[in-house]
């Protein structure tokens, strides 16, 4: 029978690894379907292409997604199997281990970028119109690019605390 140990840190980083996915595909989603039309003659289309900070949550979130895809077959494994895959009994099961980790804080950083891009951009702009009277299709266009960095941040600190458990199984 296996410890509690074994079983729940296989099974915090399957949830964590999940939740991930359902915010960077949450992210992807609302920055994708983030667009403005101005009433202006002619009228003018923009979407999360025209500004390069938008382009980049976007690229990072699909990034984060495949990432993310590519690890939770692996922790579905650990679960089913009740134990870690990597079992960080050898020196070569430390090293992929430590691998794993490495990769995990990559992601991590680069979703944060991704995050910080959304959100200062945002920040800026938004306090940059703030003493003009925004139409409420301009504020709802920054509204949803805010929401999108948001979860992407969420998401980079559900990766940091996988990075947590990771390290805490390999010191054990």
């Amino acid at each position: 029978m296996a410890s509690r140990t074994t079983t729940a840190l296989p099974s915090a980083v399957l949830i964590l690894r999940l939740l991930t996915l359902a915010l960077l595909a949450a992210s992807l989603a609302l920055i994708a379907a983030d667009k403005l039309t101005v009433d202006s003659d002619p009228p003018q289309r923009f979407t999360f292409k025209d500004v390069h900070a938008y382009r980049y949550v976007l690229a990072v979130a699909v990034v984060g997604c495949a990432y993310t895809l590519l690890h939770l077959p692996f922790a579905a494994a650990s679960v089913a199997w009740m134990k870690r895959l990597v079992a960080g009994s050898g020196s070569e099961d430390d090293v992929a281990l430590l691998l794993i980790v490495c990769a995990d804080v990559a992601f991590a950083l680069l979703l944060a970028a991704g995050a910080a891009a959304g959100l200062g951009f945002t920040h800026d702009v938004k306090r940059y119109f703030d003493g003009v009277v925004l139409h409420r299709d301009v504020d709802r266009f920054f509204d949803l690019a805010y929401a999108s960095a948001g979860l992407m941040l969420a998401a980079a600190a559900c990766t940091a605390l996988m990075i947590m458990l990771s390290v805490y199984s390999l010191v054990k």
